[in-house]
């Protein structure tokens, strides 16, 4: 009976050495991650390649430069900084339709360094290649990288024409789009529809290279 004694106090003993022990630590929160904080900007830009409905399906990408340097909430864009995004609709006008359309949606901005700038753009205003003749290089000028309040309209009238084209394409220098306008300005023949659509009633809408552009962006942040 000795021996039975002490193994159960033994067992005892080791039941209560281990609710003795200290409770282990809560287990810790993972870590969260920055918040994203979104700004508004209008960000003008100049197409680096032409466009044509015709040739162009839904997915392709499009790619542009700024044409002014932006700043702001910490963010800098130098002017010249590729802009890229993607074809979102493409329509010829075939029989039985009226007009051809483009659709175009912008996604991010190419930083010094290496770094990318996510964004959520659509076309708020279409004008025409302000320099016809090839030049290289961005246009020098500043802007502010915040909300947007202008109200300024430039939607032109389309004509009966067949083609998409500049009006008074032979000047050396065409109109430039302010960043607070919107519609189009100074391209006979095109309409700027709501969802970032361009339609025409042409046979095809083209953009040439140097199409100047306007994007109504969201633009990311991160948290501080």
């Amino acid at each position: 009976m000795s021996r039975i004694a002490a193994f159960v106090s033994f067992v005892l003993l080791m039941v209560l050495a281990g609710t003795a022990q200290e409770p282990s630590a809560p287990p810790q929160a993972e870590a969260t991650q920055p918040a994203q904080q979104v700004a508004h900007a209008a960000i003008p830009v100049l197409l680096t390649k032409s466009l044509d409905s015709k040739k162009l399906k839904v997915g392709d990408e499009v790619t542009a430069k700024t044409s002014i340097a932006l700043r702001g909430g910490g963010i800098v864009i130098p002017s010249g900084s590729k802009v890229i995004g993607h074809v979102t609709s493409a329509e010829a006008r075939s029989k039985g339709d009226s007009q051809s359309s483009l659709g175009l949606a912008f996604d991010k901005v190419e930083l010094p360094g290496g770094k990318e700038l996510l964004i959520h753009g659509l076309v708020r205003a279409v004008g025409p290649n302000p320099h016809p003749e090839p030049t290289t290089g961005g246009l020098s000028g500043g802007g502010t990288l915040a909300k947007d309040t202008g109200q300024a309209q430039g939607a032109t009238t389309p004509g009966p024409a067949d083609t998409v084209g500049n009006i008074g394409s032979s000047e050396t220098q065409g109109p430039l789009l302010s960043p607070n306008g919107k519609g189009v300005l100074g391209i006979r023949n095109l309409e700027l529809n709501e969802n970032s659509v361009l339609v025409t009633n042409a046979k095809d809408l083209k953009l040439e290279s140097g199409t100047q552009i306007v994007i109504q962006a969201e633009v990311q942040q991160p948290g501080q």
